[in-house]
């Protein structure tokens, strides 16, 4: 375990090192209190322009319009769409199939890696972010906090998790986004195994209440690629009774066309539903692979 936390405590600083200077926005209105990165759902007397309205006794003089006034003879008054603090959930699984790691770090690691540099992104953005790691139930739960000294409550968290049982994804994020007092972000970190039809329709749920959705795929290389080659004995990690041996290059073909099937849907359904979809192979290098998605993401929430 200690060798672990020191891999994956590098892997962190290392990724936040190449997203340190970049920004995690939301695509859909959101509803805050603070100042902050994003587009909110009040209208106060900053930030950016949204319309005008008649003046009204009591309004500040400093808001009208004179320009308006001179093209109408009417006094309007100028409102403006306040930018606001974000509420993000970071929602891990920690079933036993995120403990699978042969040629990289275990999924759980990379995916808790992830989950700590964007943690920090969003914190020093003023918002607030909370976690829950989900198992065969919702096994902790942290709310959104938004104060700096939260990471730390966050990072103890992670380090802690120990992945085991199957997963009951979908009817935990049922329940999660009921937990955020107001429409925020929820970041999920799966491998997606289980039941997919009810997380698809959870997350659809979620997105319906006005929640933006983000979901990382995380998946170790031999599970994309299937690249055993001698007899040999596969064992759930849900269900350590569940084993059997096979030959692999036998039986690659089919399993492939199975997989490529898997992805393919999780992905479309995403899609389709409105919800941001990065596959996340634990050999790709975390910094890059979250530069590349915060970057994309910027350009199209700013268009």
């Amino acid at each position: 375990m200690p060798v672990m936390t020191e891999l994956n405590d590098r892997m962190t600083s290392d990724a936040m090192n190449q997203i340190g200077s970049l920004e995690l926005l939301t695509t859909r209105v959101v509803d805050g209190v603070l100042s902050g990165k994003h587009r909110s759902t009040y209208l106060g007397g900053s930030f950016e322009f949204a319309n005008h309205r008649a003046y009204s006794p009591g309004d500040e003089v400093r808001m009208i319009d004179w320009k308006v006034y001179a093209r109408r003879d009417r006094y309007y008054v100028r409102q403006f769409e306040e930018t606001t603090s974000l509420q993000g959930l970071i929602v891990l699984d920690c079933s036993g199939s995120m403990q699978f790691g042969l040629s990289t770090s275990t999924k759980l690691n990379y995916a808790r890696a992830a989950a700590a540099c964007l943690s920090r992104l969003m914190l020093r953005q003023r918002d607030g972010v909370g976690l829950a790691t989900v198992g065969q139930k919702v096994e902790r739960y942290i709310p959104p906090r938004g104060y700096p000294q939260h990471l730390q409550t966050l990072l103890q968290a992670l380090r802690h998790i120990e992945p085991s049982g199957e997963t009951q994804l979908g009817s935990c994020l049922f329940d999660l986004p009921r937990r955020l007092k107001r429409r925020g972000m929820l970041l999920v970190f799966s491998d997606c195994f289980g039941d997919w039809d009810t997380t698809a329709q959870a997350l659809k749920r979620a997105i319906l209440r006005g929640h933006d959705v983000l979901v990382f795929h995380v998946m170790a290389p031999e599970e994309l690629t299937f690249q055993f080659h001698q007899w040999s004995r596969f064992e759930c990690l849900e269900q350590p009774t569940l084993q059997m041996d096979l030959d692999p290059p036998a039986i690659r073909d089919e399993y492939l066309k199975s997989l490529n099937a898997f992805l393919t849907q999780v992905r479309q359904d995403c899609t389709n539903m409105g919800a941001d979809y990065l596959l996340l192979p634990t050999d790709a290098d975390l910094g890059q692979s979250l530069s590349y998605y915060l970057l994309r993401r910027a350009a199209r929430v700013k268009q």
